[in-house]
């Protein structure tokens, strides 16, 4: 199954303290863990402002319809993940 990487954008996420950015990223990326089988949080990295998630899934697709379905926040983008070197 591929792996695609969710862009959220999180003003100040680098000045909160590991606890606050443990939980932000949490609660911004497990939302979609677990809602439907075929979709699984793999790992997440952080910026100054923005977290990547990354998740296994069937299709970016199947991510944009969940987001929608369960009324989550919009990221800025979601892209599949075409190789890790």
């Amino acid at each position: 199954m591929p792996n695609y990487v969710i862009e959220k954008s999180i003003p100040g996420l680098g000045q909160l303290s590991p606890f606050q950015r443990d939980q932000t990223v949490r609660r911004g990326c497990s939302a979609l863990h677990g809602v439907a089988p075929d979709v699984e949080w793999v790992q997440s990295y952080l910026t100054e402002n923005k977290c990547f998630c990354v998740f296994r899934a069937p299709s970016e697709q199947t991510l944009w319809d969940l987001i929608d379905q369960w009324e989550l926040e919009r990221p800025l983008s979601i892209s599949e993940v075409k190789q890790i070197a």
